[in-house]
Order: C-alpha cells, then structure tokens, then sequence
C-alpha cells in the first residue's frame, strides 16, 4: 500500500498563519457563530471572480519554494456564494512522489438556509439544512462583541495604507506589523512580520491579502478577473450522477 504524505494547498489553509489568525479574529468569530445566518448575508452586491494563492517559501539554506493554487468564488444578489478550490497532494507509491489533485466546490445558500458541499471525486454531495437560528435572549444577535475576549489591538502596529483601485475595483487598505523579540523562537534578531489587506467597500470583501513571515515565507491570496452582476452559477452545481446526502442539523 503507498505511504500517504499529504501537502494540501486549500484555499482555507493557505494563510494559517500566526498573525493571519490573530488578525482575522474577529471576522473569523462573526462567521463561526452560525454558518447560515440570514443576518450576515450581504445583499445586493453580486459578483464573480478566480482567486489565486501564491506562497514562496525559504528554506534553512536560504533557498526558495514557490506553489501556487486556484480557484473561482461568486455571489448574488440574495447572498448565496459559490466557490470552487483545488485541493493538491503528494504521496509515495514505489519509492515515487506521485502528485493527485481534486476541486472542491461549496454553496452556502442563507435563503434557503443550507451549505452544499462537494469534490470532484467522490460522487456525493452533501446538503446541511440548518434550522432557524433562535432568538438572542438580550437582543445583542449573534457573532462577536465590539471587542472580541482576547484579542489586544496594541499588540499590532496599524497603519493606514490609504486608497487603491485593485483589478477595478476600489479598496482602502491596511497593514498591521508585529515583531517577535530576539532569542523568542529561535532567532538571533528581531523578526517583523507584516499582514497586509486591501478591503472594497462596494463588494464587502477582501481583494488582496498578504502575510510576509521571515521564518516561513510569504503568502498571497487575491482576487482576480473580478466581474460585477449576477454571477452563472451553472458551474457551481452538483454533477447530475451525484447522489445527494441531506442531513438535517438539529436546535
């Protein structure tokens, strides 16, 4: 039987990174709270686009490694999303690192109050239906506080990086840097690490993101070829010779 040595390069991976994390907290937090919330849903913005994931990492040797991956993303008018990943692995067959590779495909559908998810090798899909989310005894609904427990904003340097008009659309960006001190993981010298977002307003979603990290690489994860309007959802939906698992989550 080969020995499995898996190296993913999904698109909810590709910058779990310590300051990506820390960052992004709080939007994190919101979403988590309830994976179909009519609340959340963001109206009348719809588009379409691919996303690219780029990581270039430095070995021990100061030699590099580049690995990119892809994938498409759109949503309606009514806040359904769609998107499509790649999903790559490497394992030995023989003494031989043989490459496999499968998309990933994900609906979350908060009119209808279901996530769809399937790949491109298991002839299954699976529709969660959640049940409506019951009301919030003090009023203050779901998702996180205007400050979340444990996250310290003066951990970070914040900067304003201003406006920027990114495959033509308009975004206001960020950069938040900390520094790992001397002798704190194995470095003779302080490390800078930087994590950069560009934010559009008009779409509610994050064009460009970075994280620059002198002890693992960098990572980049944007948006491109970005289209406005109704997306064609035609692409996004179970093959017909699928068979459709329904699950029901419980209160």
């Amino acid at each position: 039987m080969p020995q499995a040595r898996l190296t993913l390069l999904s698109t909810v991976l590709v910058l779990s990174v310590p300051l990506s994390t820390l960052a992004q907290t709080r939007r994190a937090a919101s979403a988590a709270a309830s994976s179909i919330n009519t609340d959340d849903r963001v109206l009348n913005a719809p588009y379409s686009a691919q996303r690219r994931f780029t990581s270039v990492a430095t070995g021990a040797d100061g030699t590099t490694s580049r690995t990119e991956s892809g994938g498409s993303e759109a949503r309606d008018s009514q806040g359904r999303t769609y998107s499509a990943g790649e999903r790559e692995w490497t394992f030995l067959d023989g003494g031989k690192s043989v490459l496999k590779s499968e998309m990933l495909y994900r609906i979350d559908d908060p009119v209808a109050r279901t996530e769809t998810r399937w790949d491109s090798t298991s002839k299954e899909a699976k529709v969660i239906h959640f049940p409506k989310r019951a009301p919030e005894s003090n009023g203050s609904g779901g998702g996180c506080p205007a400050v979340c427990p444990g996250i310290d904003d003066s951990f970070f340097d914040v900067q304003k990086l201003g406006h920027r008009v990114i495959d033509g659309v308009e975004t206001d960006g960020e950069r938040r840097s900390y520094t790992v001190p001397a002798g704190q993981d194995h470095n003779d010298h302080p490390i800078v690490v930087i994590h950069e977002t560009w934010y559009c307003p008009e779409l509610k979603i994050v064009i460009l993101e970075s994280n620059n990290d002198p002890r693992s690489g960098q990572t980049t994860n944007e948006l491109v070829n970005i289209v406005r309007g109704e997306p064609d959802v035609t692409k996004y939906l179970p093959p017909a010779d699928y068979v459709v698992n329904d699950v029901q989550v419980p209160w």
